[in-house]
């Protein structure tokens, strides 16, 4: 009797677009939005080249998605601790000592994320390409993260200090600051790990660098608070 040979069946269109946005986050990563090319993000999702258009409107619109894709992904992660100081903050101005608790706690979910999950490293190279010669893209990911948290890091920073009116020029600085200690770790990985020997990184250097941030962010508000206390003396 003859063997009947079933077809191949086709991703499901979901799956389809599932894979030219995960393949797009590596090929863009690799070699920028003009290195790639569609045929290289079509052989790595290992789908037809035509797909591409069919879903996206072509490579300018995957380059899209793929952004989308970063800024939902990481405030699905930041949100539910974004939202809860945004709460916290709407019921009054809280005390220093609770605004320093809840800096703290935002700057340990940001490193857990920055630091520690198997997406940043994906994420980073291309926000990072982003931030060297940014394309209209960026005010995506500006508005959809960085500035997020920048003005949440700059609201504490101000409650923790004294400022009644508010983040000034000099907080938000400060506020980049933090946030910049945090991002080091990932943009400058392989200095680290080269220089210490590290995994880059496994949970225990995780939880290492998060200790040594939180305890540099302690530090400095000490120092901070200290400078402000005298100058009202």
């Amino acid at each position: 009797m003859a063997q009947t040979t079933r077809a191949k069946s086709a991703p499901a269109p979901g799956t389809t677009r599932r894979r030219l946005i995960e393949a797009g986050l590596d090929i863009f990563g690799e070699h920028g939005y003009t290195g790639a090319t569609t045929r290289m993000i079509a052989d790595r999702g290992e789908v037809n080249l035509a797909a591409i258009p069919y879903h996206f409107g072509g490579k300018e619109g995957l380059y899209g998605a793929v952004i989308g894709h970063i800024i939902t992904t990481v405030r699905g992660q930041l949100d539910p601790v974004l939202g809860e100081i945004e709460a916290r903050l709407g019921q009054g101005r809280p005390e220093p000592g609770e605004a320093q608790e809840l800096l703290q706690k935002f700057l340990g979910r940001l490193v857990d994320f920055v630091v520690g999950s198997k997406e940043a490293p994906r994420f980073s190279r291309i926000i990072l390409r982003e931030q060297m010669s940014p394309s209209s893209a960026y005010d995506q990911i500006y508005e959809g993260i960085m500035r997020p948290i920048l003005i949440m890091a700059a609201t504490l920073l101000a409650v923790i200090t004294g400022r009644q009116d508010g983040p000034d020029r000099e907080t938000q600085l400060r506020a980049f600051v933090l946030i910049g200690q945090i991002m080091a770790f990932r943009f400058a990985r392989e200095t680290l790990v080269r220089s210490l020997g590290l995994e880059g990184y496994s949970p225990g250097e995780t939880a290492e660098i998060n200790r040594i941030i939180l305890e540099q962010t302690e530090a400095m508000l000490f120092g901070l608070q200290h400078r402000s206390g005298s100058a009202t003396d």
